[in-house]
């Protein structure tokens, strides 16, 4: 997968989850989830695209507010380190987790103007392991183009909420190509590097948004 496709993935994730506090959406089906978040996505990103498109970072401070507190950072942090979980320090496990929170938000406040969605059709869910599932959709792009897209879904059990955790975009998940893409980075140049290189990246965008806003 290039790296188009996967921010794009991501997008889609972060998108659909974004809907999620602003609207408050009932999050007790998961396919019903899905298809509210979507359809509230389009209005929203019609509605503000004029604010968003001038100023960059009010697509942060939205993230923020509304998009992380309804993702498990640490699970998502978790697959991706894989193996190199097992063996990180307290610290780094910590640090590795905000760093990759920051750079799901980058990635989203970067691709969110590119999306132009028209609908998003959602297929009822499919039951995986117990208290996880799949919810198949098509997106439809304003051009006419079609996406098949798969959100992937468990349920809290202490929250009693479905929770999005991964989004496949044509078949191509994004939480594996992070973690293929991080474990690479992790046998070449440590943990620490890693994390040091993603939060120097997110400096800067943090240093940019700053900026707009002064």
């Amino acid at each position: 997968m290039n790296i188009s496709t996967l921010k794009t993935g991501v997008l889609a994730f972060m998108l659909a989850v974004s809907g999620m506090a602003s609207a408050m959406v009932s999050q007790t089906e998961p396919s019903e989830m899905v298809q509210a978040l979507s359809e509230e996505l389009i209005d929203a990103l019609n509605k503000d695209r004029a604010e968003l498109e001038s100023n960059p970072a009010s697509v942060k401070v939205f993230a923020n507010r509304y998009v992380l507190p309804y993702i498990d950072t640490a699970k998502m942090a978790r697959y991706v380190m894989g193996r190199y979980w097992r063996t990180a320090t307290d610290e780094q496990k910590s640090a590795f987790s905000q760093a990759f929170s920051d750079t799901l938000i980058r990635s989203y406040s970067k691709s969110l103007l590119k999306l132009n969605i028209e609908s998003v059709n959602t297929k009822p869910a499919k039951p995986g392991k117990p208290g996880r599932v799949t919810i198949a959709s098509v997106v439809v792009q304003a051009d006419g183009n079609k996406t098949d897209v798969v959100y992937r879904a468990y349920f809290n059990k202490k929250t009693e909420k479905w929770m999005l955790y991964d989004v496949a975009i044509e078949g191509i998940s994004m939480l594996l190509n992070y973690r293929k893409a991080y474990g690479s980075d992790f046998a070449k140049k440590g943990l620490d590097k890693v994390i040091e290189e993603m939060n120097a990246k997110n400096r800067i965008f943090n240093e940019r948004s700053t900026s707009v806003e002064a």
